[in-house]
């Protein structure tokens, strides 16, 4: 975990593989549990973020490229933020437009460019 500033930060690193989507969404889930956020908003980080990470894999494994995704997670004054980033060229497969549809329809504000994915949700008070 690092801290810089008012930011908390914890950096996963993961393997781009199917079997570790689930260990993101653990680790995410726990992570917005520890800030407080409610229960809905807990299972639409762990839909977002597994879908976010899914389509890591995805993109990594059309490109042939064996590189790790990392899932860096924070609490960015007041907003709970999960980034997913990896390093496939290009664009991404056909097949995400479904996932994505479901990312930002229950993330307040989520960002998709390339290879990199942020999801934000607002702290409760």
């Amino acid at each position: 975990m690092t801290v810089v500033g008012e930011q908390t930060a914890a950096t996963l690193t993961l393997p781009p593989a199917a079997e570790h989507v689930r260990t993101a969404r653990l680790v995410a889930v726990t992570a917005a549990r520890r800030l407080g956020l409610d229960e809905q908003t807990v299972d639409d980080v762990r839909l977002a973020v597994g879908e976010a990470v899914a389509r890591a894999v995805r993109r990594l494994g059309s490109a042939g490229v064996d590189d790790d995704i990392e899932l860096v997670l924070r609490d960015d004054s007041g907003a709970f933020v999960v980034e997913v980033s990896d390093r496939a060229p290009g664009s991404t497969p056909d097949d995400d437009e479904v996932g994505l549809a479901l990312v930002t329809a229950v993330v307040p504000d989520a960002e998709v460019a390339g290879g990199r994915v942020v999801l934000r949700w607002p702290a409760t008070s």
